[in-house]
């Protein structure tokens, strides 16, 4: 919308104000009195706008942010089909889309009804324009101050402006719709950059520990409400909950990717905001959503650890199960991947950077659903691979699969925000609960 305002909307407008121009001159070239006369419209115009401006602007802001709202929430349905379909949320998930598209639909029914009328007042200016023209006109030509021909010529000249003059005045709302994007824009850029303190401080164990964790995107709702969790050193604790229950914000979180609203995320007892630049030496988080860079494979495993060798990379690969492959490239680790290189599969990728965290070698590690990407054929390949590359770190995993949180140390089960439920696999089964329902759906697919 910005673009198109830049490219399609100042050239228009600069062309459209130019033949307004040009054209009164020519009307008061002819007589005054008829360039005048034709000048009656102008305030018109300019009620006319200023009754439209006002308005349309808070409400091509709000058509951005439900536009926005709908994308959400169609994308993240999406995304997360296999999780939705496993904990039979269908129907909640189509309810919100259409909840978010029935919003989306009713402030673009808003958006087009008010430029409707705003369009129908500069049609009233053109009528009463072109009719005080008209009107003059009849009477010099009755007095015998202009001739026919000319009243004709200056109507004529003013109907030639409804186009230039209506491009003129709708364009004002292009601009209204691009000024709601760019303010869309402008609230990301101006999200203040978090400085980070020079490194210094020292866990004294691996334990990850979460503390009175709250957050809140917009700082009006809350996503995360009142999380405690302990993991302790060298042992694997799995989130498990529906879409929206705010799995992925309290591992953004835990791996110090997001920094709460309220509350401490720690390790060792040292607060991860006093670990500073050493943080990625602590905690490494991955999740579905890999990039794999264009250049040498190796190249790709160092990002983590510049200094590596060979037999540290092949090793690394070896521990995810991907040497296999690798070895059998075109050029081996030298072979080059990514963008114009030879291209991965989904699960290449996530073992690829699974081998990332081995090379990087964490004391904590946050898995935000790294098996999801695989589909069913090699889910299971690399859950395998996800435990050995976390095996003896601590370990948070957001669990896409719920056979993940089968082989976990302790089980935390989220909705809206909240833990409800939190214990061991068998213990949770048992009790009958939120999981046990999970876990039947699972089981019975």
């Amino acid at each position: 919308m910005i673009g198109k305002a830049v490219s399609d909307v100042v050239p228009n407008l600069v062309s459209a104000v130019l033949l307004v121009a040009l054209s009164m001159i020519a009307m008061l070239g002819i007589d005054w009195r008829l360039g005048l006369a034709g000048a009656v419209a102008l305030p018109m115009y300019a009620l006319a706008l200023r009754w439209y401006l006002p308005r349309s602007g808070p409400m091509f802001a709000a058509e951005r942010v439900a536009m926005g709202e709908r994308s959400q929430a169609l994308i993240s349905s999406m995304q997360g089909a296999r999780t939705v379909r496993a904990y039979g949320l269908e129907k909640v998930h189509l309810a919100e889309i259409d909840r978010a598209s029935g919003k989306a639909r009713d402030i673009a029914t808003g958006v087009f009804t008010l430029f409707t009328r705003f369009a129908g007042r500069g049609n009233r200016a053109e009528f009463v324009g072109l009719s005080v023209i008209l009107v003059v006109g009849f009477a010099l030509v009755k007095g015998d101050m202009v001739t026919v021909g000319e009243t004709t010529a200056a109507a004529l000249l003013f109907h030639r402006l409804f186009n230039p003059i209506g491009m003129l005045m709708y364009t004002f709302g292009e601009i209204q719709s691009a000024g709601a994007s760019l303010a869309r824009l402008v609230g990301v850029v101006n999200i203040p950059a978090e400085n980070a303190p020079p490194s210094g401080a020292v866990p004294a164990s691996a334990e990850l520990r979460l503390t009175g964790v709250r957050h809140s995107y917009d700082g009006s709702r809350e996503v995360v409400r009142g999380i405690d969790l302990r993991v302790e050193p060298g042992t694997r604790v799995a989130l498990v909950g529906s879409t929206g229950a705010g799995k992925t914000t309290v591992a953004a979180i835990a791996s110090g990717s997001v920094t709460p609203t309220a509350g401490e995320v720690s390790i060792g007892g040292v607060p991860l905001a006093e670990l500073g630049e050493s943080l990625r030496e602590q905690v490494v988080i991955v999740s579905q959503e890999v990039h794999v860079f264009a250049g040498p494979l190796i190249e790709d495993l160092r990002l983590a650890r510049p200094d590596a060798t060979v037999e540290q990379a092949r090793a690394a690969l070896h521990t995810v199960g991907a040497l296999g492959w690798a070895d059998v490239l075109e050029d081996g680790l030298d072979t080059e991947v990514g963008e114009g290189g030879h291209t991965l599969t989904a699960a290449q990728a996530q073992q690829l950077a699974l081998a990332r965290l081995v090379l990087a070698d964490p004391a904590v590690a946050v898995l935000d659903e790294a098996t999801a990407e695989a589909g069913s054929a090699g889910a299971r390949d690399l859950e395998v691979a996800a435990e050995a590359a976390t095996r003896g770190r601590t370990t948070l995993v957001v669990a896409h699969r719920l056979t993940q949180a089968a082989t976990a140390d302790r089980v935390l089960v989220l909705e809206h925000g909240e833990v409800v439920e939190e214990g061991t696999h068998d213990e949770l089964v048992a009790a009958g609960g939120r999981y046990a329902q999970l876990w039947t759906a699972w089981s019975g697919r």
